[in-house]
């Protein structure tokens, strides 16, 4: 088990009723990037994922900062999990940023049957799946709804990037209102 999973099971939740599936898992914890959404180990710039799925689940943090969520990350993981939400990745290695969107699909469609063993060991009947990123949403949506998950999307969940931070709010929250 690598160093990421071993962190991101001290989170999982004993029954998952929300399972968010994104791209890929961060890269190392030294590396800055907005995608370390189990590392608590120190507080992080743009750690924007975590702190826009918090907004997103929990409208009454609207008006925390970042630097607030990320000063009680760990609480907000394990309300998270006290609340049965889990997120994990399409893919199980980290991805560079010079990969492009269609090398990122293939490699998501070669990974689609261990996501689907995956999910399988992670969700019970009335688990609700939503998948964050185009290249998830356009590669895994079908073969999961196939394979008799529920995936409450019906359109793209943006990536919570520069520009897409508003709209990942309100198409998750919209989303996990209605399951």
């Amino acid at each position: 088990m690598d160093m990421y999973e071993e962190t991101r099971s001290k989170y999982k939740p004993a029954h998952i009723s929300l399972l968010l599936i994104a791209e890929s898992p961060p890269p190392s914890p030294r590396i800055q990037s907005s995608r370390q959404f189990y590392y608590t180990d120190r507080i992080r710039r743009d750690d924007r994922l975590f702190t826009n799925t918090i907004w997103a689940l929990y409208p009454d943090t609207a008006g925390l900062t970042e630097e607030e969520l990320e000063a009680e990350k760990q609480a907000w993981l394990l309300r998270l999990k006290e609340d049965g939400v889990y997120m994990i990745e399409a893919l199980e290695t980290s991805q560079r940023h010079a990969v492009t969107k269609k090398q990122r699909q293939q490699r998501i469609h070669e990974a689609m049957p261990r996501l689907v063993e995956r999910v399988r060991q992670l969700a019970a009947k009335d688990t609700k799946i939503v998948l964050i990123k185009s290249n998830v949403f356009e590669v895994a949506t079908e073969p999961l709804r196939k394979a008799g998950f529920t995936v409450l999307n019906t359109e793209l969940v943006d990536y919570p990037g520069h520009f897409n931070q508003r709209a990942y709010r309100e198409k998750l929250a919209i989303l996990t209102a209605q399951a």
